[in-house]
């Protein structure tokens, strides 16, 4: 038995092709084929990255604005459904900056910690 070099999934020692990730595992001289070149990998690797990070902002964000709110609620009497004030209009706009601003920057730290977490 061998593992397919792309997936890493258990084959039998004569498979010429993968079941598993649909990757061929000779070529046409029927010399056998290695990993992926690192070039094509990184271009998707640094796409999945960037999606993570922006997903990890947005939700940063909603967690710091609600939080916020909530305990704008909380202490001050502020209410993000009634709005009936001039005031409390502000507040919540420059609670949504703060949010926006305090996620953007936790983010990336946040990406190196669960790199570091997970090896």
């Amino acid at each position: 038995m061998k593992k397919c070099p792309f997936c890493t999934k258990v084959l039998q020692d004569n498979a010429h092709h993968c079941h598993h990730c649909s990757s061929n595992l000779i070529d046409m001289d029927g010399k056998p084929i290695g990993k992926i070149p690192e070039q094509l990998v990184a271009p998707e690797l640094e796409k999945l990255t960037l999606g993570i990070k922006v997903a990890m902002t947005l939700f940063l964000t909603v967690v710091f604005f609600i939080v916020g709110i909530t305990f704008s609620g909380a202490i001050f009497g502020l209410s993000i459904l009634e709005m009936k004030s001039i005031g409390s209009i502000i507040f919540n706009l420059i609670w949504l900056f703060v949010s926006v601003t305090v996620a953007i920057l936790l983010a990336p730290i946040t990406m190196k910690w669960i790199k570091a977490f997970l090896g």
